[in-house]
């Protein structure tokens, strides 16, 4: 199938053959018709298969069709809970508007307020925004949301992880009553999901569910874990991995931001060029890394949890984590950032004996084991069983 085939303006389809895609993605072949279609959807689908483009695409043809005079009141609404997350779809709208007269708007944190009042003040078809800041502006009255008919809300279970529920449901009240709504999601698992979901959603709402199971990661990314004794020996096999010849760019995981400038420092010193990226950071700092990143500048980005989703590097084949996500299904996200639509990519996690009962629950959740590798001169001198294996011997030694 090709763009063509979906029924897209041709102005739409113009940008997106100026983005260099020529067929859709199977997310993208499947959600478009939907969209367009107006009815309300509910998709799961992994990260890089191209899911931005199956809602924005739609999102724009909508507003070509209502065929309306550009106001300050938006006509399209897209949340997205991550401030590097909005910045990507805002691109995106961008870019798949330049043949024609729509105009967005991106309201995140880290801005100052007057300039946002002042985004507001002039014409928006399309408004990306992360929501807490949408609600401190609503509570301002700066903002008008009486026109939005086409509602989308990307990476909805992260939204849940993050609380930001309460303030979505605001916004949504906001909304006119007669709107179509679109949440994609990495996995819809949980109670608390379901509540999301249907209070936002219609009866009448369309499911996709594509790719791999949200738990498990996708099969071109290689998992390898590596037993290390301390920091000391971290280091070293960091610098192992780092200086591989297959590794392009890399993401490290850390556990919290004073952990970003300490493992920036070390990376450094090790003679890569490398800066860190974390919730507190200031806006125009994160902006200023992602942006040294996507233009080769730096090879090494040491991150908090805030990376695992939403940012597109697409020279980034290497992951590695320092210190395991605290739940099972971020160690997924995190991996995710290994591979673009496809491409091999590795993720390499380093457990000390703080990290083993993760790494079981990680297992556990994805119903797989994760490869434990062997780097000649830099092996573990501590010798630590696995939990399941104490666990066995404890029966064995009950049954006798």
């Amino acid at each position: 199938m090709s763009f063509a085939e979906l029924d897209l303006d041709f102005t739409i389809e113009q940008a997106i053959s100026d983005l260099g895609f020529e067929s859709p993605t199977p997310i993208q072949e499947q959600a478009i018709p939907i969209a367009l279609d107006g009815s309300d959807l509910l998709a799961t689908a992994p990260t890089g298969t191209g899911k931005t483009i199956a809602f924005c695409a739609p999102a724009v043809q909508h507003i070509l069709d209502r065929d309306e005079q550009s106001t300050t009141a938006p006509k399209v609404l897209i949340l997205a809970p991550s401030r590097e997350l909005a910045r990507q779809i805002f691109n995106v709208v961008q870019q798949l508007t330049q043949h024609t007269r729509i105009t967005s708007q991106l309201i995140i944190g880290g801005t100052p307020y007057g300039m946002q009042q002042q985004q507001l003040s002039e014409t928006c078809d399309v408004l990306v925004a992360t929501p807490g800041r949408l609600v401190e502006l609503d509570e301002k009255q700066w903002l008008d949301l009486s026109d939005v008919s086409y509602f989308v809300i990307d990476e909805a279970d992260r939204m849940l992880d993050m609380g930001f529920v309460d303030a979505i449901n605001r916004i949504a009240k906001e909304l006119p009553k007669e709107h179509q709504t679109l949440m994609f999601s990495a996995t819809l698992e949980g109670e608390k999901m379901g509540r999301f979901a249907s209070a936002l959603l219609d009866d009448d709402t369309q499911q996709l569910r594509l790719g791999e199971s949200a738990r498990t990661v996708p099969t071109q990314i290689r998992q390898i874990a590596y037993r290390v004794d301390d920091d000391t020996h971290k280091e070293a096999v960091l610098k192992h991995l780092l200086t591989q010849e297959r590794v392009k760019q890399a993401v490290v995981f850390v556990a919290n931001r004073e952990h970003v400038d300490v493992w920036v420092q070390r990376i450094r010193n090790m003679g890569f060029m490398c800066d860190g990226l974390h919730g507190e950071m200031k806006q125009g700092d994160r902006s200023e890394h992602l942006k040294q990143m996507k233009r080769g500048r730096l090879q090494i980005l040491v991150a908090t949890d805030v990376a695992s989703r939403g940012i597109d590097l697409p020279e980034i084949n290497t992951v590695i984590n320092l210190r395991l996500a605290r739940k099972a299904d971020s160690y997924i996200h995190r991996a995710g950032r290994a591979s673009r639509e496809g491409a091999p990519g590795e993720c390499y996690s380093l457990i000390d004996i703080n990290d083993l009962p993760m790494i079981e629950k990680i297992q556990r959740f994805m119903q797989a084991n994760i490869k434990f590798g062997r780097i000649e001169g830099l092996e573990p001198k501590t010798k630590t069983r696995s939990l399941s294996n104490k666990k066995k011997k404890k029966k064995t030694t009950a049954k006798k």
